[in-house]
This record gives structure tokens, C-alpha cells and sequence, in this order.
């Protein structure tokens, strides 16, 4: 298979800017800042920040006051469980990133976000969630711990397994409803009693639980075994949507706030969305087996002055463990409310689909960078990937929904490392840590 990035023409003048991307590695314990170049289509190591992972997944806190620093908070393989942060501060040649403190949790984690005020930092994964205060509102470090939720029964506590192995069937998750005049709801999917579950958040950071959302009823008779793994909720707070790992949907569910009295559901299921091209579910692979697919994650595009509300809802699914099917970046058409826009699968108004080079083994996950000034919603998308025989951090265009002169509006541009990187000759010639196989990328600036 060719793994050489295919590079296109670009139908608008790409300015001379550079972009920076922090990524993380499920089999190096460093973390990796990137710098990608549109002009020249290119994708280069900037620096190995020797670290304690391997890590998992980044948040991002948001850009201090002058816009000189921001903070990153990851979570971590490592044993025993902990979370940490890092400083990112602007140099006269670009951003350079360094280690600032660590946590101890009990159990490891999958996912971490600290959601406006910025005053508290969330992570959940396997049998817990974890609740700490920063010390400062979007400052650097980790303050005083809040709470531990738990996903198992409380008198099972003890004997739950808290290793990486639990974020198979456990919490996997935690995104935030944040709108005004309405009550703060926090959505933790649980992937293996595929539920999701909801809470309020209070002024303090407390979360406190409202409801229990089942996954969907479906014809094929496997929402026992949906595995709900990665949760969105739209800027207007109405709509939220979930991938499932097992099934391989995307789900949309309705957001109504708690009634005083209890009785309202939060969560309301409206649709669904193959994450791979319905014919592709039913294809055979050459021996004769069924293939299979894990989904992954999802993003909705980013708010632009441009664009307004999101246009688009980004997802992915991974091969199934231990074949060789590629996985899938789908993209999906909203409307106004955030609804899909239009029912018909083979409509390319409507869905787009990119085939990934490999199954992307532990993750396909994505980040989104508007390009600037852009009306169509084009946008640069990160993707990574843990799959030999080239694991590494990919960076996809996308066009918008305007069609610019044929050719495919979601493609590859560049990646990262090079084919050669893993010769025994370069990493011979390497004293830093050597990259194996990406695990969660961000876009920096």
C-alpha cells in the first residue's frame, strides 16, 4: 500500500502561515509538537517534550490574557493512574511546551476538558470520573480535588479494575452543556452499559446526577451492546450528539433541562447515521469473514464568523481489533438547528467520505482548524493513527460543501513521520524519544 501523502493543487492561495499541533502517542511516553506548513504542504517535528505517558488524549484550557500562554492538561497510560499539565508558551521561533505539575487519581483515564468558567477540570475513563479545581480560572497546575463519581456500584469499588483494560466497558467521556439561563449539564458516555449519563453542574464544579439515557432501540437488535464512547453537544445547547463504538452509528438526541419535578427525560433520541457507508457495513473481507469497525470520535466544525453555527459534524471509526479493514472519516450536513440536513446517504450535499489508509488501530481521532476568512467552511482536520506499517499524525483538507471543480473535498495533504523514520538508521542517529503511533492530536494555533 502506498503511504505517501497525496498532495493537490489548492483551489484558493494558501497564505504563508504556519500551524502548530501538540500530539500525544499510545506507545511513547513524550509528547510531540508538530508544525504544519499549507503553503508547502508539510508536516515537521518542532519538538520531543520528554514526558510520563504514554498519553491518551489533550485538553486544552483556553488562551490566557494577552494570548502568550495557555495551559494543556493530558491524561495518561501510566501506572500509577495520574493527569497532567503543561505549560504552552509563545517564543520568538514559535511555541515551545513544558511540564508543569501531576495529579494522582485512582483509576486510569480516557478523556479530560476543563469547559467555561474555566474554573474546573473534568476526566473520566473506566469505573470513575474525577472532578479538580484549577488554581486560577484557565491558570496553570491542578488545585484541590472536588469529586470522584463512580460507575459502578460503590460496594464494588474496591475490587474494580482501574488499569487502562476498564476503558473498554467503562466511562469514556465527558462533554459540557454550557448555555444561558439554563441550568450547566454535564454527558458522560459509559460505553459498556452503553448509556450516557447526565448531570448538572453547580457553581462549585459538583456535578450531581439527573438521568440515566439508554441507547436507542434498533432494528438490528444491538443496542444492548451500543457502547456509546464520544459525546458533542451543539453551540445552541439543544442538540447532542453521540458515536457509538460497537454499533458504529452517530446518534442525535434532543437537550431538554431537568424539570423541577423530575419527570422530563434530558436526552431524546431523533436519528442516526451510519459512521461507514451503508453498503460497506455488509461487505465480506477476502477470507470470508465479516469485516468490522469501531467508532472512534467526533467534532463538531468549529464557530466562524463566516459560517455561523456548525455546517458540519466530523466522525470517525477505527478497523476492527486485530484486521486489516480501514477505517472511516465521515461527514455529515447540519441544518440550522443542528438537525441532519437531508436523509438521502448518497446525496454529496449532504455526507462526504474519506477511506483511511489503515484501521488506525487505537485511534482515528480528530481535531478542526478553521482556515481563515474562508466562506465555504474549509477547514485543515487532524488525524491519528496507531496502526503499522506508518503510524502518525495526519492532516486532511476539507473544502466546505461548495464543489470547487470535482475531486474529492475531504483529502490528505501531509503526514507525519516520514516513511524513513523508523529505519534503524534514524533512530540510531536520535537521542530524543522516537514517536510510535499517535494516539490524540490539537490544533495550537
Amino acid at each position: 500500500m502506498n503511504f505517501e501523502p497525496l498532495v493537490q493543487v489548492p483551489f484558493q492561495q494558501t497564505s504563508n502561515v504556519t500551524h502548530h499541533i501538540l500530539s500525544g502517542s499510545f506507545r511513547s511516553v513524550s509528547l510531540f509538537l508538530l508544525a504544519f506548513s499549507p503553503l508547502r504542504s508539510t508536516l515537521e517535528l518542532v519538538q520531543t517534550i520528554p514526558g510520563y505517558g504514554p498519553h491518551q488524549y489533550i485538553g486544552l484550557g483556553p488562551q490566557t490574557q494577552g494570548g502568550d500562554a495557555r495551559y494543556a492538561y493530558t491524561t495518561s497510560w501510566a501506572l500509577p493512574p495520574k493527569l497532567h499539565s503543561w505549560a504552552i508558551a509563545q517564543q520568538p521561533n514559535g511555541p515551545r511546551v513544558r511540564f508543569v505539575d501531576s495529579v494522582n487519581i485512582t483509576a486510569t483515564s480516557s478523556y479530560i476538558t476543563v469547559p467555561p468558567p474555566f474554573s474546573h477540570l473534568y476526566s473520566a475513563g473506566g469505573p470513575s470520573a474525577q472532578v479538580h479545581a484549577l488554581p486560577t480560572a484557565g491558570g496553570a497546575g491542578f488545585g484541590s480535588h472536588v469529586q470522584e463519581i463512580y460507575f459502578v456500584p460503590e460496594a464494588e469499588w474496591a475490587a474494580a479494575d482501574k488499569t487502562r483494560k476498564a476503558l473498554r466497558y467503562g466511562a469514556h467521556g465527558v462533554e459540557f452543556r454550557i448555555a444561558a439561563r439554563e441550568p450547566a449539564l454535564a454527558f458522560i458516555p459509559v460505553l459498556g452499559g452503553s448509556t450516557i449519563e447526565v448531570y448538572t453542574r453547580a457553581a462549585d464544579g459538583m456535578l450531581t446526577h439527573v438521568e440515566s439515557s439508554p441507547a436507542p432501540y434498533r432494528a438490528d437488535g444491538v443496542a444492548e451492546e451500543d457502547g456509546p464512547r464520544h459525546v458533542k453537544v451543539h453551540p445552541n445547547g439543544r442538540v447532542l450528539y453521540c458515536v457509538t463504538e460497537h454499533s458504529n452509528y452517530l446518534d442525535v438526541y434532543t437537550i431538554t433541562s431537568p424539570s423541577p419535578e423530575g419527570t422530563a427525560r434530558v436526552l431524546t433520541y431523533v436519528a442516526s447515521r451510519s459512521l461507514i457507508p451503508p453498503h460497506v457495513r455488509t461487505e465480506q473481507a477476502a477470507d470470508g469473514e465479516k469485516r468490522t469497525w469501531r467508532g472512534d470520535t467526533l467534532l463538531l466544525a468549529p464557530y466562524t464568523q463566516e459560517q455561523g453555527a456548525p455546517q458540519s459534524v466530523f466522525a470517525t471509526t477505527r478497523g476492527g481489533e486485530g484486521e486489516t479493514t480501514p477505517g472511516w472519516v465521515s461527514v455529515w450536513r447540519l441544518d440550522e438547528e443542528g438537525m441532519f440536513a437531508g436523509d438521502v446517504e448518497n446525496n454529496p450535499y449532504l455526507v462526504e467520505r474519506y477511506e483511511a489508509m489503515t484501521t488506525g488501530g487505537r485511534a482515528h481521532a480528530l481535531d478542526l482548524l478553521a482556515k481563515a476568512d474562508d466562506p465555504d467552511g474549509a477547514l485543515w482536520v487532524l488525524l491519528t493513527d496507531d496502526s503499522p506499517p506508518h503510524p502518525g499524525v495526519r492532516v486532511l483538507e476539507w473544502d466546505g460543501w461548495l464543489w470547487r471543480g470535482g475531486g474529492a473535498r475531504l483529502r490528505e495533504v501531509a503526514a507525519w513521520p516520514p516513511l524513513d523514520y523508523y529505519s534503524t538508521e534514524t533512530a540510531a542517529d536520535s537521542e530524543a524519544e522516537q514517536f510510535t503511533g499517535g494516539s490524540h492530536a490539537v490544533w495550537l494555533d
